[in-house]
């Protein structure tokens, strides 16, 4: 079977840490043709043959306009050429274009959309077309079951819907960053991980470790993006700056889970949330608020983790030292999340969205 992945590029991220599993599954037994709209700054290793479409992201709304439509002048003539026997496509920016592509090419029957995150935080044009364009393809995939609950919300047709949960990491590497230094690491952290974006909420986080008293406990923040000015400033305001470490992204993120006391998950909202995946399975006890969507079907509080209810950071306080002052109670999390991850096995996974 010819397969044609179709995301916007391999930059750091939840979908593009996926497609770099399922790729790397599906080409063992099929042709894989990786299709992409920036091939710069890949970070992550992929399955099959990669397609750079040179469209790359751009700012303003003409610009924005004239891009989609190359992007999708580009896959009908890559579709017409590559006659693919199965589309996938993650995320919206992928999605709209491809939707496009597949009903001038005649290959709506099979083509699959991915909706990787909580739509009802999307923006109204984003939904408006979501309402229109997903009506078309053959499925339309969520990543939880809360997103599919939220699509259906949406009047997106129950017939299209399924849920594929995203696989378990196992072994996946990215691509070597051979500037980056190896940075030393506290002897006792609780961590977190992922975009400095204001979903991610790691002002809560911060706010959480404020009330922990104990000089020889870190925080450490792994993660780029445009909040970190911010964070940087609420940290001095919380004085928590000399006990707080935020190194950007680094090359090998499994020592700094292993290694951590436990790992916090402190978003207002996820579709799925892949870091807790990611931290059960390199052996990191996890706590998490209970946002939407994602952390309550990935983790059955006081048997794989602990769940709080969301925006409630007294309790994330409690729950956090619960564990880091219980050996027992994280030795216990970390056997039944690798028990819990055998439900997300990749070769499970990488079939159900063939089927």
């Amino acid at each position: 079977m010819k397969i044609m992945v179709i995301i916007s590029s391999l930059h750091r991220g939840g979908a593009e840490r996926v497609v770099s599993r399922l790729s790397c599954t599906w080409q063992e037994v099929h042709d894989v043709l990786l299709t992409v709209f920036d091939s710069s700054k890949i970070a992550y290793s992929y399955g099959g043959v990669l397609v750079d479409l040179k469209c790359p992201s751009v700012n303003g709304i003409r610009d924005k306009i004239v891009n989609a439509l190359r992007r999708v002048f580009r896959l009908i003539t890559l579709i017409r050429k590559e006659k693919p026997d199965c589309i996938i496509s993650f995320m919206e920016s992928a999605n709209f274009p491809v939707i496009l592509a597949a009903s001038l090419t005649n290959t709506l029957t099979r083509l699959s959309v991915s909706v990787r995150n909580n739509p009802e935080h999307f923006g109204l044009i984003q939904r408006y077309l979501m309402f229109f364009l997903y009506r078309l393809p053959k499925r339309v995939v969520a990543i939880s079951q809360g997103v599919l609950l939220t699509l259906k919300k949406m009047k997106v047709p129950c017939e299209k819907l399924f849920f594929i949960p995203n696989p378990a990491p196992g072994g996946l590497r990215k691509v070597e960053n051979k500037e980056e230094k190896n940075i030393p690491r506290p002897s006792r952290y609780i961590l977190g991980v992922g975009r400095l974006h204001p979903q991610k909420r790691f002002d809560r986080l911060m706010a959480v470790f404020a009330g922990i008293d104990d000089p020889d406990m870190f925080l450490v923040i792994l993660g780029e993006g445009d909040e970190r000015a911010n964070l940087e400033s609420l940290a001095r305001q919380l004085k928590i700056d000399t006990r707080l470490i935020m190194p950007s992204v680094v090359d090998d993120i499994a020592p700094w889970y292993e290694n951590a006391l436990c790992f916090v998950l402190s978003s207002e909202y996820e579709g799925w949330g892949n870091v807790l995946i990611e931290a059960m399975n390199w052996r990191c006890p996890v706590v998490s608020f209970d946002c939407p969507y994602g952390p309550s079907e990935i983790i059955e509080s006081g048997v794989s983790g602990l769940l709080v209810p969301e925006g409630d950071i007294p309790a994330l306080r409690r729950a956090i030292l619960e564990v880091i002052n219980s050996d027992t109670m994280r030795e216990k999390f970390v056997k039944e999340s690798l028990l819990r991850l055998k439900q997300f096995d990749v070769n499970q996974i990488a079939k159900m969205w063939l089927d």
